[in-house]
């Protein structure tokens, strides 16, 4: 697959609360990430709190704001201008450039916490929700038993010219279908985020399987690409603690529109 790496990281699955000490993770209250701080500000800037064409506060005021270190913020600022929002010049500011990356999206992950999260830049496009139940043929897709019962959401996210990167089909246990409203009224979060703020759990763990296919007609179709081209195929399980599933993904990126890259170290 070929494509631009945006490689902005996601929230990790958790939400943010402010106060008089600066910005935490509300689980456990531990100082922000730079993966989160990107992820705030590339949100500010897709809803137009930083305008385009203009500066982005100063790491200064970054790190007052966060009540962060000037390596946090700067690693953030790198990681937007990895994605093309925003340009850099030395002695100038940083400068907005884009609302969204204008071209293929990728992504780099060495632990759950980096799981990219395209949501901030990116906003879901909610097609359609449905309650469904596994077949044979879903529940070998998503390799859950068959006869189980799911919340189907339908969706896409675009590039800035608005041509579709991904179709993605979440499937959310039903004992958590009241996420249904939350998620038509968050498009810029993940659901399994929402879902751990609504409900108090936490997602511990994210098993993920990348493999080449040839697209589906119906996929094809809504991604604006010919049937059977080729296409990568991402399948994912969030499970909590206990180990239980919680919310399955497949999501379909046509070639040319989606990078993942991985980095590979020896151990000594």
């Amino acid at each position: 697959m070929t494509g631009c790496l945006f490689c902005l990281a996601a929230i990790s699955h958790r939400s943010f609360i402010s106060g008089q000490s600066g910005f935490f993770l509300s689980r456990n209250m531990t100082p922000i990430r730079y993966t989160e701080l990107a992820a705030v500000l590339a949100r500010r800037i897709s809803e137009e709190r930083y305008e385009l064409g203009s500066f982005l506060p100063s790491e200064k005021e970054l790190m007052q704001e966060f009540k962060t270190s000037r390596h946090t913020v700067r690693a953030a600022l790198q990681q937007l201008q990895d994605a093309r929002l925003v340009s850099r010049r030395r002695g100038s500011g940083t400068i907005v450039e884009a609302r969204t990356s204008n071209s293929g999206f990728g992504q780099s992950l060495s632990s759950l916490e980096d799981l990219v999260l395209l949501a901030a830049g990116s906003p879901r496009h909610l097609l359609a929700v449905k309650e469904v139940v596994a077949d044979l043929d879903m529940a070998r897709e998503l390799n859950v038993g068959p006869g189980t019962r799911w919340v189907r959401f339908t969706s896409t996210r675009s590039l800035q010219d608005d041509i579709p990167m991904v179709l993605t089909h979440v499937y959310v246990d039903t004992q958590y279908g009241g996420i249904k409203k939350i998620t038509q009224r968050s498009p810029d979060r993940l659901i399994s985020e929402l879902i751990e703020e609504h409900y108090g759990l936490r997602i511990e763990s994210v098993r993920q399987d990348i493999s080449a296919c040839a697209l589906p007609p119906a996929a094809a179709k809504i991604l604006g690409v010919d049937s059977h081209s080729p296409g990568l195929f991402i399948l994912r399980q969030y499970r909590d603690a206990a180990q239980a599933l919680v919310v399955v993904s497949t999501s379909y990126h046509p070639a040319g529109r989606y990078k993942f890259s991985t980095m590979l170290i020896r151990q000594k």
